[in-house]
C-alpha cells in the first residue's frame, strides 16, 4: 500500500542543544491531522536530503552510513522518510491542531550529518519549511497495547527517545489520570540538563498529582560548571535502572567477564571513565523499586539500542516484562 503524503508546515521550530531540536508541524491548509493516540508515530519527508546508505552498525549500535555519490563524486539529493514518535498529546493536538516532534540530529560516516535529520535541522523560510507527513499515525507502542492489565509501568527513554512517554504522560495529566490507577515511574536520560528537553514540564506533572508518576531525570555528561539540581541523578540510564535493582554496572560487568589482556585493558578504560549512576537527591533505590514488584511491572522503553539491549537484558534478570520500541 502506498503511503498517501500531505505537506504540513515546520512552526516554533526550537534548538534544545546543537544536536536536538523541537518542533511543531501545521497541517496542510484545510486539512487536520490523523487520529492518533499517544505513543504511536507517523512518516514525515523531505524531498532535498542528502543519501546514504548503510555500512554496518558502531560499537553503540547506531547504524554507520555512508554518503551515496553520483558519478561526478557528489552526494547525491532525494527524498527520505523516517518516522518519528509524537512528542504531543492527543488533546494538544485537538485543541492547538500541531503535532510536536522531539529529533536528534543523525550523523553517519566521519561524523558528518544526513538523511532527514538534517534536512529538518535546516528547515527555515530560506531553505522551505514544508514537510510532508503521511497521512495515518502507525505503531502499538501505546498504553493501551502494551500495557494493559499491569499495575505498575516504568518508562525509560534515552536521548529523543523519550517522545512517546512525553506524549502518554502530558495526555494522563490532561486527562486528570483519566481513572488509570497504575504507578508510573519514568527514568529520562540524556547527555546534559539542556537535553532532557521535557523535564521542567514533566516536574510540573509529576507535582500536579493528577496520576501517581515518579520522575526520574539523569544525565550521563554532568558538568562541573554547572548548578547542581538535586533533582536531577547522572549516569546513563542502563546503569541507573542496574542501580536501582542492586545490579553491577554493564562496564564492572565487562570486566568481571572480560577474556584475555586486551579485553581486560579496554573494559577497565571503560570503568575508568564510568560516570556512576546516582539516583536524584530525594529518591532512594529501594524507594523506586518498591514500585516496580516484578510481576505486575512492564517495562517500556525507546531510545539507543545499545542502551535498549542492556535494558531488556537487566529486565529479563529481574522477570519483568519488557516492551521495545524504534524512536
Amino acid at each position: 500500500m502506498i503511503a498517501e503524503f500531505k505537506n504540513g508546515t515546520v512552526v516554533d521550530k526550537e534548538f534544545i542543544a546543537p544536536a536536538i531540536m523541537r518542533f511543531r508541524l501545521m497541517p496542510e491548509p484545510g486539512s487536520r491531522f490523523p487520529d492518533y493516540e499517544a505513543g504511536q508515530h507517523i512518516g514525515l519527508r523531505r524531498d532535498d536530503c542528502k543519501l546514504t546508505r548503510n555500512r554496518g552498525v558502531a560499537p553503540d549500535g547506531k547504524t554507520i552510513c555512508e554518503p551515496e555519490l553520483d558519478p561526478w563524486e557528489r552526494q547525491t539529493i532525494g527524498a527520505v522518510t523516517n518516522s518519528y514518535s509524537v512528542a504531543s498529546a492527543p488533546v494538544e493536538t485537538a485543541e492547538h491542531g500541531w503535532l510536536e516532534f522531539f529529533v536528534a540530529l543523525e550523523h553517519g560516516l566521519h561524523g558528518l550529518p544526513g538523511r532527514l535529520s538534517e534536512a529538518l535541522f535546516g528547515a527555515s523560510p530560506e531553505t522551505g519549511c514544508e514537510v510532508a507527513y503521511t497521512d495515518h499515525s502507525a505503531g502499538t507502542f501505546t498504553l493501551s497495547a502494551r500495557a494493559s492489565g499491569f499495575e505498575s509501568v516504568l518508562l525509560i527513554g534515552t536521548g529523543s527517545g523519550v517522545a512517546p512517554f512525553v506524549s502518554m504522560l502530558k495526555e494522563l495529566h490532561a486527562r486528570s489520570g483519566a481513572g488509570d490507577d497504575r504507578r508510573y515511574t519514568l527514568i529520562h536520560a540524556s547527555r546534559t540538563v539542556p537535553e532532557l528537553g521535557y523535564h521542567e514540564a514533566l516536574f510540573e506533572i509529576e507535582a500536579a498529582g493528577r496520576f501517581d508518576l515518579l520522575y526520574v531525570p539523569t544525565v550521563s555528561r554532568p558538568s562541573n560548571n554547572a548548578t547542581v539540581d538535586r533533582r536531577i541523578g547522572q549516569g546513563r540510564a542502563s546503569n541507573v535502572l542496574r542501580h536501582i535493582f542492586d545490579l553491577p554496572t554493564t562496564e564492572a560487568d565487562k570486566l568481571t567477564n572480560a577474556m584475555g589482556d586486551v579485553g581486560r585493558v579496554a573494559a577497565e578504560l571503560a570503568l575508568e571513565r564510568l560516570v556512576h549512576p546516582i539516583l536524584p537527591g530525594h529518591l532512594t533505590a529501594t524507594a523506586i523499586r518498591d514500585r516496580l514488584e516484578p510481576a505486575g511491572t512492564v517495562l517500556l522503553t525507546c531510545g539507543n539500542p545499545v542502551s535498549v539491549a542492556d535494558i531488556r537484558s537487566t529486565a529479563a534478570r529481574r522477570d519483568i516484562q519488557c516492551e521495545t520500541e524504534k524512536c
